[in-house]
């Protein structure tokens, strides 16, 4: 009976932390994501350099929660969302609308997807 609980025991606690890690991540993106969409709101308005602070920061959110990224999440996704960063960042300092436009807007869905898929689902379980 022992080992019935310990078995309890240790399934609550990783399904908890699953559950947990899931409402993390999609805390962190979610402001990545809001930053990302006032700097686009920004640009729109020709004002670049906020622009550009508000991905930078959104960037340097990413940078200090890189360990967690890497530890959690597959390695391919975090590496393109640091692509889309770099991406996002050139644009912006060329002042490239179209292009910048386009490329924060895979960014945003990249953070999205990031976060989705830490989610509890059917789909993420099956």
């Amino acid at each position: 009976m022992k080992r019935l609980y310990i078995a309890a025991a240790l399934l609550i606690l990783l399904l908890g932390t699953s559950l947990a890690n899931g409402m993390y991540a999609q805390s962190i993106t979610g402001r990545m994501r809001e930053q990302l969409h006032q700097a686009q709101a920004q640009a729109e308005q020709d004002s670049w350099d906020r622009a550009e602070a508000l991905t930078r920061q959104a960037y340097e959110d990413w940078q200090s929660r890189h360990f967690y990224f890497h530890t959690t999440m597959r390695h391919s996704d975090t590496d393109q969302v640091l692509r889309g960063f770099r991406s996002v960042l050139e644009y912006i300092r060329l002042q490239e609308p179209d292009q910048y436009n386009a490329a924060n807007a895979d960014l945003i869905a990249q953070l999205e997807l990031l976060a989705e898929m830490e989610q509890p689902s059917a789909a993420n379980v099956l």
